[in-house]
């Protein structure tokens, strides 16, 4: 207070404010006689003063600090976590530099590349994510050998973008949350961070853009003005496979043996026996080039969202109470009444919301679930009131279950983020009915 000229509440303010923050880290607590003192929670209080320090821009002499450092270790470390590590000792009183790095070294000798491979298989077999498994054991094994002999804080910037990889990728994340609860479990002593791990699994996907091409077929009279909209097309709709015919029986008979996602088609439509999604007069314009990349963005979820969602997938749910996870158990329960849902798998997916493998979009929960299922399914539950999850309403709940075997689903949580970050969810934008849940789901 005396430095910053703040008064009393602004800096308990603060406080209240950081230690939200960080509430799995440390607390910032107060006591009669003594003051504002730090309970850590994660690490140490070395391993918070050397990451603050190694963060903060400084001037120092390194080079005298360096040469004191252990030399075994030295290639875990950088330069400047090396030195901030040994101004922290030097500034705590109560730390000792002996203990404090042979501490350290019992920690990476409990790191086995070997154990975090078996635990990675023992893990992996709940989803079916494509790994390198070794790959990843290598990865993980010295990414926690960094990280146990210098602890890092993830930044607000780096937790909005774990935040935005989460919704695009949930599986990884719930795969890295029990690869954690598995080498904890091993040796609890062990300091991890499982959006770190997550980040290492995503890196090892053998697939990770799989994402089906969207496969168009144009008809054109002129071959020359076709080259030149094919040329247009493809330099600038990404994830596209084009196919261009110049005869119109050709084209219809393309369109009837094959399966195409969009039909184009451009001048005179003469004897067409399906009609195109897109027609160019000409050579393409910017206005339909960008229509055509509006259809490839949302060609599957747009193909399939009947099929995901029919209407006896949808629930108005006149809730009485403000408990998400009773109300989500209700509407289970429901669902498997009317045979749409069976047990275990309402079980599972209210196991895994309990769990904390909450997914939330927007004023929307996403419960989800890996099962044997030929195609996505989904369950719209819309709430008459809202509820609270993690001190958020919750206006709609949409149940997810997908086959993680099929890189379909990937698309679908690409869609649902798109969707759902760019429509603002509330009480009163769309009358209680199916219809307009369809409309809602769909970027027209």
């Amino acid at each position: 207070m005396d430095k910053s000229f703040l008064s009393k509440t602004d800096i308990t303010n603060s406080i209240d404010r950081i230690n939200q923050r960080n509430k799995d880290i440390l607390e910032i607590k107060s006591k009669v006689g003594l003051g504002y003192f730090v309970d850590l929670y994660f690490a140490t209080k070395v391993d918070l003063l050397a990451y603050l320090i190694s963060v903060i821009p400084k001037d120092t002499d390194s080079n005298t600090l360096k040469d004191t450092f252990p030399k075994d270790l030295r290639e875990y470390l950088t330069d400047n976590q090396s030195t901030a590590q040994l101004q922290a000792i030097s500034l705590i009183s109560s730390a000792n530099f002996d203990d404090f790095y042979n501490h350290k070294r019992d920690l990476l000798r409990n790191i086995k590349e070997s154990t975090i491979e078996n635990q990675i298989e023992l893990v992996s077999k709940n989803f079916s994510i494509k790994l390198s498994k070794k790959r990843l054991a290598q990865n993980i094994a010295t990414h926690l050998k960094r990280y146990n002999l210098f602890p890092t804080f993830i930044s607000n910037l780096l937790l909005k973008q774990m935040s935005d990889l989460k919704q695009k990728e949930p599986f990884a994340f719930e795969m890295a949350q029990n690869l954690q609860a598995e080498i904890e479990k091993n040796d609890p002593s062990i300091l991890i961070n499982s959006d770190f791990l997550a980040l290492y699994i995503i890196n090892c996907m053998e697939i990770k853009t799989s994402i089906k091409p969207v496969k168009i077929l144009m008809y054109t009279a002129q071959r020359s003005i076709a080259y030149i909209n094919e040329n247009l097309i493809t330099d600038a709709v990404g994830n596209i496979s084009m196919t261009s015919i110049f005869n119109i029986d050709e084209f219809n008979k393309q369109v009837t043996n094959e399966s195409y996602d969009i039909l184009v088609t451009n001048g005179f439509n003469d004897g067409l026996k399906h009609a195109p999604d897109v027609v160019i007069n000409g050579l393409i314009d910017e206005a339909t080039i960008s229509r055509l990349k509006k259809l490839v963005s949302d060609n599957y979820f747009h193909n399939n969202l009947t099929q995901m969602l029919p209407k006896e997938n949808y629930l108005f749910y006149e809730n009485r109470s403000d408990n998400y996870f009773k109300v989500l158990k209700n509407v289970l329960k429901y669902f498997i009444d009317e045979g749409q849902l069976d047990q275990k798998m309402s079980v599972k997916l209210l196991n895994r919301e309990e769990e904390g493998n909450q997914l939330m979009i927007n004023h929307v929960a996403l419960p989800h679930a890996v099962n044997e299922t030929d195609f996505s399914r989904m369950f719209a539950v819309d709430l008459k009131t809202p509820l609270k999850l993690n001190k958020t309403d919750i206006y709609l709940i949409l149940i997810v279950i997908v086959n993680d075997k099929n890189d379909d689903y990937k698309q679908l949580f690409n869609y649902l983020y798109k969707i759902l970050n760019k429509k603002q969810v509330s009480q009163t934008d769309i009358e209680k009915n199916y219809t307009n849940i369809l409309k809602y789901f769909r970027t027209e």
